[in-house]
């Protein structure tokens, strides 16, 4: 039975997985974008074909990935101190640690890689998106080794434009204990509400607020309060997966809208993190949507397993392969030509060797023991909720067997 529960643990949830693989791969696709055309997101004409500049328009907001990504997490968080225990840290040391070793070993070798990028290639670029990674300065490395680069547009998107979500992530981290003491001790509606209010003070009172993404807050607690209402429903109502799924197309829809509009950040980030939470809701109460079969697809589970790693290393590997490309790919439709056809494969190998080194080693597998724990928690500690709220999978495979 133990290795059956730590394979039924591994698939938990797997269309989440999905969802992570394929928010890592539009920024992926996004940098391709910029790459080999830097203008067209800036609405300056490129020498490219006009359709080319049309299909690379969509892939222009990298931040509603990122937006994706800490719903998620607030989500997957919250959910595995269900799997733990009643839905509250009681070791918060070991949280720490476990948060630390799960995000910092791959950040860290990254940060290295990308400092020889940096240092070595990017210089051979000229304008955007290149200029926007340099100087590498002392102040800039130490933002970065201290996770606190988002602080300042200065140091937010050099050596690698993506680690500032990480700073971003890792700060989270550290207001989560009090976020779960509050969805606990509170509920989840105020929880969330106290967010908000945060983050629209921040946004009033500070000039430069919208770089410093204070509107995550928000998210993140949305997602955990998601996770705290499928796990642990009110007892006077049972979870309405159609009414979620049906919000979550009607905020996709909103989000679409809003970004033709020309919306600001907080907006889009909001219509999209209201579409994420939905369907992770509706997904996780009920197996019987579509999308979430779609979702758990291998690809996209597989896509998702190596997503922080993808999300970490590519554009690292993008540069160089950009920059030395071969002469028939100078121009944007033969430079994205090139990037989709020879690049992707080339940074899937290296992200998929970069995973097994810097990020498999650190992924804790669940045992036959916690499972057996989960179990009693199910049992005794829910009892009246184990038919209408959803338990997690190792639970769900022992009540089986």
């Amino acid at each position: 039975m133990g290795r059956k529960a730590a394979r039924s643990a591994a698939e938990k949830l797997k269309f989440i997985e999905g969802m992570r693989g394929i928010a890592a791969l539009y920024v992926v696709l996004g940098h391709i974008c910029s790459l080999a055309d830097p203008g067209v997101f800036l609405g300056v004409r490129g020498s490219g074909p006009e359709w080319l500049r049309i299909a690379m328009q969509p892939f222009g907001f990298g931040h509603l990935a990122v937006a994706a990504f800490i719903v998620i997490s607030g989500f997957c968080l919250q959910t595995s101190l269900f799997n733990r225990g009643d839905g509250s840290i009681n070791e918060p040391k070991k949280f720490f640690k476990r948060r630390a070793l799960r995000i910092l070993p791959p950040y860290y070798a990254c940060l290295a890689i990308s400092l020889v990028v940096a240092l070595y290639v990017t210089p051979l670029g000229h304008g955007l998106p290149f200029s926007l990674y340099l100087p590498v300065t002392p102040d800039v490395v130490l933002s970065h080794l201290f996770l606190v680069h988002n602080w300042s547009p200065d140091w937010m998107y050099k050596i690698n434009g993506v680690l500032w979500s990480i700073a971003i992530e890792a700060q989270l981290y550290l207001l989560f204990p009090l976020l779960v003491w509050l969805l606990n001790k509170a509920n989840r509606l105020a929880t969330v509400l106290s967010t908000l209010a945060v983050t629209a003070a921040i946004l009033t009172v500070t000039p430069r607020a919208e770089k410093f993404y204070p509107w995550y807050l928000a998210l993140f607690t949305i997602g955990m309060a998601a996770s705290h209402l499928a796990f642990s429903p009110p007892k006077w109502r049972g979870p309405n997966a159609l009414a979620a799924m049906l919000f979550g197309g009607l905020s996709l829809g909103m989000c679409v809208w809003s970004a033709t509009k020309g919306f600001s950040m907080p907006v889009l980030d909001s219509w999209l993190g209201a579409c994420v939470v939905s369907v992770i809701y509706a997904c996780t109460v009920s197996k019987n949507f579509t999308v979430g079969k779609f979702l758990s697809a291998k690809p996209l589970a597989w896509l998702g397993a190596v997503s922080y790693s993808l999300y970490l290393m590519h554009h690292p590997i993008l540069q160089p392969l950009y920059l030395f490309r071969p002469k028939w790919a100078a121009g944007p439709l033969e430079a994205t030509l090139y990037l989709s056809g020879v690049g992707l494969p080339v940074v899937f190998l290296g992200v998929v060797a970069f995973w097994f080194i810097f990020e498999r080693p650190f992924i804790s597998r669940p045992s036959k023991k916690s499972a057996l724990k989960q179990l009693k928690r199910a049992v005794v500690l829910m009892p009246g909720q184990i038919e209408t709220a959803p338990v997690p999978e190792p639970i769900r495979e022992t009540l089986k067997r």
